[in-house]
């Protein structure tokens, strides 16, 4: 019996041109971390993860960017 693994980011890590930046992620508050989470599995869209993180749209994006994490469409 053969199990499909889901996966776990609507993205795969490794066709990124630049990793995610782990290492800045870890600093961000949790409220950001798990945002940012939310909307990297897909689960929610950056609209959405803005009002979980309670920043501005223009805030989160910048710590969007500089975490290399890529744009949901």
């Amino acid at each position: 019996m053969v199990q499909e693994v889901k996966k776990k980011y609507w993205f795969d890590e490794e066709n990124l041109l630049k990793p995610i930046d782990w290492e800045y992620f870890n600093t961000l508050s949790k409220k950001v971390q798990n945002a940012l989470e939310l909307y990297m599995r897909g689960d929610i869209s950056m609209g959405r993860a803005v009002e979980i993180a309670r920043l501005p749209y223009r805030e989160f994006d910048l710590i969007r960017s500089k975490a290399r994490i890529p744009i949901h469409h």
